[in-house]
């Protein structure tokens, strides 16, 4: 499923489209600056791309052109990407391998 928009608010690169593909469990992100420019990946992506993306899924699920369990998995994909993102204190001993790991 596709999801694309405009980002004109952006004081250092200017305006440019988004476009984002969820499929699979996973989104895509590529932007694109002018007409004739090929599509480039999006780095870094924001929470306010996150949020855009949720919003225009949800005006979706209403029209059922994405079903609720697809949006619950868009919803599941965020979270896993922004706790991904956060850095986490590790347990004692985390870094260490167990017995059983070792070949």
């Amino acid at each position: 499923m596709e999801f694309g928009w405009w980002v004109r608010d952006d004081p250092e690169q200017g305006k440019y489209q988004v476009l984002a593909v969820f499929h699979g469990g996973n989104v895509t992100w590529t932007r694109k600056q002018g007409h004739h420019t090929p599509w480039e990946p999006l780095t870094p992506i924001t929470p306010e791309l996150w949020d855009k993306l949720i919003a225009e899924a949800s005006d979706r699920v209403p029209r059922r052109l994405m079903s609720p369990k697809q949006f619950d998995d868009l919803k599941r994909v965020r979270a896993k990407t922004e706790d991904l993102s956060s850095p986490t204190t590790l347990k004692r001993g985390a870094h260490l391998k167990r017995a059983n790991d070792q070949p």
